[in-house]
């Protein structure tokens, strides 16, 4: 009778063990996560033709890392999923150590958390989104002449969603 009781007492444990377990779930690398929001830049006097910004960095506010991104018409930069605003300096000349030119752009926008699977969790998108540049005095020192939010939405990373234009 004592190796029954052994044997249903192992037999149980057995099957307690295998029935407690759940398969892991693991967020596959294809998955959309939160977009950056993707800006290009364009020719200020010829408004239709892109133009590279020479060594163009950027530094988000409260921080001191310099992102040095080279020269380039396009970037992509991470808003904050904590807040609804964002105030990134970006950087004409960033690797020229005589002269830089250090503009400030504002975007303000609403966070959504959208649920994407119980294996990746939530993601954020960002609605109602504007930007504003911070002018300079003189306003000649800003390297950034305007400014245009094409998309209010940044749900992902196929569109262009600011045009800057220098």
């Amino acid at each position: 009778m004592k190796s029954l009781l052994k044997y249903i007492s192992l037999l149980a444990i057995t099957g307690l063990c295998f029935w407690s377990c759940e398969r892991d779930d693991i967020c596959p690398a294809s998955t959309p996560t939160t977009p950056f929001l993707i800006v290009e830049f364009f020719d200020n006097t010829e408004p239709e033709e892109n133009l590279n910004v020479q060594s163009l960095g950027y530094r988000i506010e409260g921080s001191e890392d310099i992102i040095v991104i080279g020269t380039t018409d396009s970037i992509a930069l991470p808003l904050d999923t904590n807040q609804n605003i964002s105030r990134i300096q970006l950087i004409s000349n960033a690797e020229n150590s005589n002269f830089t030119n250090v503009d400030t752009v504002e975007f303000i926008y609403q966070v959504d958390e959208v649920y994407v699977n119980r294996a990746c969790g939530f993601k954020a998108t960002f609605s109602n989104l504007s930007a504003t540049r911070e002018i300079e005095t003189p306003s000649t020192d800003n390297w950034i002449r305007s400014i245009s939010v094409e998309q209010i939405n940044v749900e992902n990373e196929q569109n262009t969603h600011v045009f800057i234009f220098h």
